[in-house]
């Protein structure tokens, strides 16, 4: 920054659309001004004031997530095929059972990708450099998420007793 020079301060938005054919038309400042001037703020009002000074917008037409309810167990896990058969052989993305390392985020997302990322460095580090003491690396910190909210916990267990009666035809 040049003496003189107003810093620049706003906001970045970073969004990504799948099976996003609908979109294919609309110019990312058309879908940059819905986020910002409609969307966002009808969730929490002060995304109104926001400036926008940097966006990235993805549209990726015809692409959908090929897991339905049901298929976690048919994931990949994140340690591959095993520490004892390729140590060094990792899986992450949203998609990965992440074992004795699952964290909160469940739900196919970015922030479970971005921690199943985290998670797999670790684990590839340990098995390849060791995890004790003497370890060369610093492992990366992943920090808990917080406990569900009662209503959240609630809806849970009632949709978990309705399905006991409903017949899963979309399960594979």
């Amino acid at each position: 920054e040049e003496e003189g020079e107003e810093k620049v301060r706003g906001s970045v938005a970073a969004c990504d659309f799948y099976n996003a054919g609908g979109l294919m038309s609309l110019s990312d400042e058309d879908i940059c001004r819905v986020l910002t001037e409609e969307l966002l703020p009808s969730a929490v009002p002060k995304f109104a004031d926001a400036k926008l000074v940097d966006s990235w917008v993805g549209r990726y037409p015809g692409t959908v997530s090929w897991f339905s309810p049901g298929s976690y167990d048919r994931r990949p896990p994140l340690e591959g095929a095993g520490n004892d058969v390729l140590p060094n052989v990792k899986c992450a993305g949203d998609w990965v059972r992440m074992g004795e390392r699952e964290h909160g985020a469940k739900g196919l997302c970015q922030e479970r990708a971005y921690v199943s990322g985290m998670e797999a460095a670790n684990s590839l580090m340990e098995s390849t450099r060791g995890a004790g003491e003497g370890a060369v690396f610093r492992k990366a910190q992943v920090l808990p998420t917080r406990e569900d909210e009662a209503q959240f916990k609630l809806g849970v267990e009632v949709n978990n007793q309705v399905m006991k009666y409903l017949p899963r035809f979309w399960v594979r």
